[in-house]
């Protein structure tokens, strides 16, 4: 009686297999990686997109909330138009908005002085605590945008003329002080989104 032969694996088919788990695994990993890598993009992506999403909508309703309330003069007893664009100050634009919510109950007002400005390709918004500040009283500063090329804002006279700076040419007294622009247009350049634009009105 013949002995029975046993089966098994030869070495090379031993290593022909390792051979291509080896590839198996290399091309697993590389799709497991690209996906990985696509998933991220796509991430940032949203995230991009939220932040300008979250920057217009806070600058829409900053000014289509534009309140007729000038503030005291950070040093000295002069005042600050409730809506001004002075191209001699650092900041592209401050005003007062109203609407501020206050759902701690804390002792302040609902009027709230923001200023925006441009500042190495990010958008800086700053609000105070205070209308009235002093010294005493600094800006809360938020980074609302970033890779910015342009920002610029333009006002609705009651002409209906469209200028660049406010109060207009011209107006004095407490009119300077306490006017209020038609509308608004909002117009910001961005790196990856090109140009944005929004025209905001400003309600009587």
């Amino acid at each position: 009686m013949k002995r029975a032969l046993q089966a098994g694996f030869t070495l090379i088919e031993i290593l022909v297999a390792v051979a291509i788990m080896v590839i198996l695994g290399y091309l697993a990993y590389g799709t497991v990686a690209e996906v990985r890598k696509t998933t991220m993009a796509t991430e940032a992506r949203l995230d991009r997109l939220k932040e300008v999403q979250r920057g217009m909508h806070l600058l829409v309703a900053d000014f289509r909330t534009i309140a007729p309330r000038p503030v005291r003069e950070t040093i000295g007893d002069g005042y600050r138009a409730a809506l001004l664009r002075d191209p001699n100050t650092l900041g592209v634009v401050e005003l007062s908005h109203g609407g501020w919510p206050n759902g701690a109950g804390t002792p302040r007002g609902t009027v709230q002085r923001v200023s925006y400005r441009l500042e190495e390709g990010k958008l800086i918004r700053e609000h105070w605590y205070v209308t009235d500040t002093t010294l005493a009283n600094p800006p809360v500063r938020r980074e609302l945008l970033q890779d910015v090329l342009r920002f610029e804002i333009r006002y609705m006279n009651s002409g209906r003329e469209w200028i660049s700076e406010w109060p207009p040419l011209g107006s004095a007294g407490d009119f300077a002080f306490r006017t209020r622009p038609l509308a608004v247009e909002i117009t910001i350049e961005l790196e990856d989104y090109g140009v944005l634009r929004r025209l905001v009105e400003v309600p009587g």
